[in-house]
């Protein structure tokens, strides 16, 4: 199980894509199956989310586990 705390956007995206060779393409991977749920978007909407951080909150990680299932 994910531990509730804030990650990177680069940690978060390595447990979710850990075979993608570069970091880049995790991190697009994420941002794509983020995009993908709208509900998700919804929820992450209401936390003061900044597309632009590096990092996501636990309360934001927790919403992303709980909508794209654990990593």
């Amino acid at each position: 199980m994910i531990e509730e705390r804030r990650y990177s956007k680069r940690e978060l995206a390595r447990l979710y894509w850990p075979e993608t060779q570069n970091i880049k393409s995790a991190l697009k991977n994420l941002r794509q199956d983020i995009k993908g749920c709208p509900e998700l978007v919804e929820a992450l909407s209401h936390t003061h989310w900044n597309i632009n951080r590096h990092s996501y909150s636990a309360e934001q990680v927790r919403l992303i586990v709980k909508f794209l299932c654990e990593p």
